[in-house]
């Protein structure tokens, strides 16, 4: 049965043909990607890293436009909220010789090296436990 014949029934046979369909086989599902709990806290750190990187670009493309007005921004402030536990924990990994001002910039490729460990980490789990993961 094609898909085209499918979506043209009326919703109540539709319904009852796209199960028949799926138990057939001819649907893949891919349910077992996220079964996996370690691919699960990977994925979650890989995502939460990519928020905190794009908070600090933001924050620091919204330094650079606004200047030495920037205390004074709203935004620029919502995203020292987000982004001042990434530099106190930045601060304490890096030696007293490296300014406070470069401290974004620093924060910015650590994290920058920890997406990448996560993505070689995503790859290994997937790897070691035989999943269909896709890449990203």
């Amino acid at each position: 049965m094609k898909a085209g014949h499918i979506l043209r029934m009326e919703p109540r046979r539709r319904k009852h043909n796209r199960r028949e369909v799926i138990k057939s086989g001819l649907v893949q599902s891919n349910h077992k990607i996220m079964s996996s709990p370690e691919l699960f806290i990977v994925s979650v750190l890989k995502a939460l890293v990519e928020v905190a990187a794009l908070a600090l670009l933001a924050q620091g493309l919204i330094g650079v436009l606004s200047g030495k007005a920037k205390d004074n921004n709203f935004v620029y402030r919502l995203f020292e909220v987000v982004t001042g536990p990434i530099y106190k924990g930045v601060r304490k990994i890096t030696p007293k010789f490296i300014a406070e001002q470069h401290i974004g910039l620093v924060s910015f490729f650590v994290l920058f090296w920890i997406w990448i460990a996560l993505i070689y980490a995503k790859g290994y789990v997937c790897h070691a436990q035989n999943l269909a993961c896709v890449p990203s």
